[in-house]
C-alpha cells in the first residue's frame, strides 16, 4: 500500500473511531484506533517498536478522562497526551497544530454561544482526524 493510501486510511479511521467512541463504542476509540494507526505506521516503514510504543501510549492517553467532572487543566493535559503519543514516530508541526485546533474546538463546543456551531460530534470527528493527520505527517 502506498503512503498516500495509508494517510487517507489514517485520517478517515481517526475521525470515525474517535466519533464512535463517543456514542458508546469506547473500545473503538481507546483500542481499535491506536491498533489501526500502529499497523499503518508499520506498513508505512516506521520501525515496529516505535509504532507499538506510539500505539501503547495512545491507548493510555485515550483512556484518560476529559468529561464534565474533569477540571480544565487536566483536560488540557489529556489532549496534550493524544498528540504527544505520536512523538515516538518523530516531530511534526501537526502535533502542535492538531493540539491547538482540538483545544480551540473543544472550548467552542462547550461554550453556550458556539456549541450549536461546533457541536460535540464535530469536535470528536475533527480531533480523531487530527490524530490521524499527525500520524500521517510522520510516515
Amino acid at each position: 500500500m502506498n503512503k498516500e493510501m495509508l494517510m487517507i486510511v489514517a485520517m478517515g479511521t481517526g475521525g470515525i473511531c474517535f466519533s464512535l467512541g463517543g456514542t458508546g463504542f469506547k473500545w473503538a476509540r481507546r483500542f481499535l484506533l491506536p491498533a489501526i494507526l500502529a499497523i499503518l505506521t508499520i506498513l508505512g516503514g516506521i520501525l515496529w517498536w516505535k509504532a507499538l510504543a506510539m500505539g501503547g501510549c495512545l491507548i493510555a492517553a485515550l483512556c484518560l478522562p476529559y468529561g464534565k467532572k474533569t477540571p480544565y487543566p487536566v483536560k488540557f493535559l489529556v489532549m496534550c497526551s493524544y498528540f504527544a503519543s505520536t512523538l515516538w514516530l518523530g516531530f511534526s508541526y501537526w502535533q502542535a497544530i492538531g493540539l491547538a485546533i482540538a483545544i480551540i474546538l473543544f472550548k467552542l463546543s462547550n461554550t453556550k454561544w458556539t456549541q450549536n456551531i461546533v457541536f460535540w460530534k464535530a469536535w470528536e470527528f475533527i480531533t480523531g482526524s487530527l490524530i490521524g493527520i499527525t500520524v500521517s505527517s510522520l510516515l
